[in-house]
């Protein structure tokens, strides 16, 4: 009756997190995929292998990708979350088989606790909980016997620095379960120390043979942005989760309810009325008053592009979609900049320069479909003008002036 409980909580545990991704923060899980480019190739499992934690981040972002769709994003984010605390609980029980074991139990849910805490926050990477994940993996595989056991911490602390980070100090703290044997707690606290010292000096060593200040190794590559707060509010994410989905009526109905703070924002209300014909097309070009003020971080320079590429001022969406490119976190590319590149490239004839980034949004699980359909169009330019999409902006771009927009 005790095992089915707890399988029932932890399953109820998994629904909840589901249930609060998918119906409260999927603004969250799209921007998540918008801010990476995955690529599958060996260059870039390569360049991630080779710096500690790599295969963590490689991991993380190879389960973003899947992001594109909100419920199957949700529904990842659960799994992680659930498998850290079931995972959580059985090295509890093996640490502390003497103890109680409902509080045990209770216990076990903190770290997936903070973890999705950690996770409302977009500068948290998936990083962090694919990092511990891997590394509580890892500690389940100790042998049972002590002396097994000591050899295996020394090997996993740096096998598990360089595939999940510093997170790897878990195996010094699990190896502190051998002080219920109070003859041995001065050897197993020695022991202790030399395994967190021997962690320290893979943080230091690495530091000469990588592109990272000692400082971030110590903090973890990609467990957090480096330079946090660039990426947007919660209020951009959210109107542009509800602008790319064409949602206008509930942009501005969530407007009428409370003003928008970000410029970019009021641009994307204004889109929304332009749409449902509640503005003119005059007095939507009148709100674009100074767009580049709205250009304030990632989020905020993808709405920016979507809305005047929409619009057809195609120069200006190009503009905003490199912005966006170049304040992506953690030298990251963007699936979705790169789309619109592609895009306006097209538009305004840099066919070459569409094909480079066609090449890139091939190598993608993703975009890869997409690509290889604007590579036709790219191919058979004579085609584009009979595209619905595409054709009209082509001839507005060579028929008319360039809007400056200051």
């Amino acid at each position: 009756m005790g095992n089915r409980l707890q399988i029932v909580l932890t399953a109820l545990f998994g629904v909840s997190a589901f249930c609060f991704w998918l119906f409260v923060c999927p603004a969250l899980i799209m921007e998540r995929e918008a801010l990476q480019l995955f690529l599958w190739n060996s260059d870039y499992l390569t360049e991630r292998m080779a710096v500690p934690g790599g295969f963590a981040r490689y991991a993380g972002e190879f389960l973003v990708q899947f992001f594109m769709s909100e419920s199957l994003g949700a529904a990842i984010l659960a799994v992680v979350l659930t498998s850290v605390q079931w995972l959580f609980w059985r090295l509890l029980r093996r640490s502390l088989p003497s103890s109680n074991e409902h509080v045990l139990f209770a216990v076990s849910f903190l770290p997936a606790i903070g973890l999705w805490y950690l996770l409302c926050d977009i500068d948290t990477s998936m990083t962090l909980p694919v990092a511990v994940l891997l590394t509580l993996g890892l500690m389940m595989l100790m042998p049972s016997k002590r002396g097994m056991s000591l050899l295996g911490s020394f090997i996993l602390v740096p096998v598990g620095y360089w595939m999940a980070g510093p997170v790897a100090i878990l195996i010094v703290f699990f190896h502190l379960r051998w002080l219920r044997k109070p003859f041995k707690k001065v050897r197993v606290s020695l022991e202790s120390v030399l395994m967190a010292l021997l962690l320290a000096v893979c943080v230091w060593v690495s530091s000469f043979y990588v592109p990272y200040s000692l400082s971030n190794l110590a903090k973890g590559i990609d467990y957090r942005m480096i330079q946090a707060g660039k990426i947007g509010t919660l209020e951009m994410m959210e109107y542009d989760c509800l602008q790319r989905q064409a949602a206008w009526r509930k942009i501005i109905e969530k407007a009428a309810k409370e003003e928008p703070n970000a410029k970019a924002c009021q641009h994307i209300v204004s889109l929304a009325k332009y749409y449902q014909k509640e503005i003119t097309p005059e007095g939507m070009k009148e709100s674009l008053y100074k767009p580049s003020r709205a250009l304030t971080d990632a989020v905020s320079a993808m709405m920016m592009s979507d809305l005047f590429f929409q619009m057809g001022f195609v120069n200006f969406s190009q503009r905003a979609a490199f912005e966006a490119m170049e304040s992506t976190s953690n030298y990251n590319k963007s699936g979705r900049a790169l789309c619109r590149l592609t895009e306006t490239a097209l538009v305004t004839g840099q066919y070459e320069v569409a094909l480079k980034y066609i090449s890139l949004l091939e190598e993608t699980l993703s975009y890869r479909k997409w690509a290889r359909y604007m590579r036709q169009l790219v191919d058979h330019p004579e085609t584009i003008k009979d595209h619905p999409k595409y054709g009209p902006l082509q001839k507005i771009y060579r028929e008319t002036e360039d809007e400056l927009f200051i």
